[in-house]
């Protein structure tokens, strides 16, 4: 029967398994993340990682990333690139990543993406030093590439805060819809629209929260979701009962709920940020 890894949560069998993980670079990690006080990694994973064993934990070159960091000063203000960063997988490597640059002096800004697998750096001259980064993540599998890239333009909305303005709008309308129907009096139509302004919400705001629980679940790993998705799962069920045995007004109701949606995800937007 197979295990999961206790670090990466890849399936392995009891004969290649050590110690409960799937090879010792993994327990190795496990055992520094424990000692350095960052369990909440594992509340925030989400999905399998990349074995260990399938990347080197030798030393890195330090001096490359001070020629690195040499080279980009060159760039001119301000100062800041991009790396793209191996062996990032999930949620809880972001927050790990972005964990250890905020004890960086010098290190202005840190934005990390788990699609692009990319870290883009802004720091202080003269204060923040690439080379000490690199060696601190590098104890915990990652690698940085080399090769840094310029950064262009602005940053663009994150795809969170588009589900926000999204969720915001059909929130608004669930309002409007409330005061519309207080003044001009009962209609299904108005009904059968707050309950699509919900629908939608649910859809646009719910989906991060229960893809992510659902993605830890097959990994059997408790996620910090589930907090969120359990609020969700009890205000509709109150929703449902109120609409059912307490004659609640269906347009509160959508309205009420959109708006813990909302909620939620500007939780969720300020953590990340």
């Amino acid at each position: 029967m197979n295990r999961f890894c206790r670090h990466c949560a890849t399936p392995y069998t009891q004969d290649s398994g050590v110690d409960g993980f799937c090879c010792a670079g993994c327990r190795q990690v496990y055992s520094l993340i424990q000692s350095e006080g960052l369990g909440d990694y594992y509340r925030k994973q989400d999905r399998s990682a990349q074995p260990l064993k399938d990347r080197a934990l030798a030393d890195v070159n330090l001096e490359v990333f001070r020629r690195v960091q040499t080279e980009v000063e060159e760039w001119g203000a301000p100062t800041q690139a991009v790396f793209k960063v191996e062996g990032m997988s999930c949620m809880g490597c972001v927050w790990l990543i972005e964990r250890f640059a905020s004890n960086q002096p010098g290190l202005l800004e840190v934005r990390t993406s788990l699609t692009a697998r990319t870290v883009r750096l802004c720091w202080l001259r003269a204060e923040f030093e690439l080379p000490n980064f690199v060696a601190e993540i590098s104890r915990f599998g990652y690698r940085i590439d080399t090769e840094p890239f310029r950064v262009q333009g602005e940053p663009r909305l994150s795809p969170l805060a588009l589900r926000l303005i999204l969720c915001a709008v059909f929130t608004g309308n669930a309002l409007l819809l409330v005061s519309y129907a207080h003044y001009m009096g009962e209609s299904s139509l108005l009904n059968l629209l707050s309950l699509t302004c919900l629908i939608f919400t649910l859809l646009l705001g719910a989906a991060p929260f229960v893809l992510s629980v659902y993605r830890a679940a097959q990994i059997r790993r408790w996620h910090s979701d589930w907090i969120p998705v359990l609020a969700i799962m009890a205000c509709l069920a109150l929703f449902g009962y109120s609409l059912i045995f307490a004659s609640m007004d269906l347009r509160v109701g959508a309205f009420l709920v959109s708006l813990l949606i909302c909620i939620l995800l500007i939780a969720r937007l300020a953590v990340s940020c």
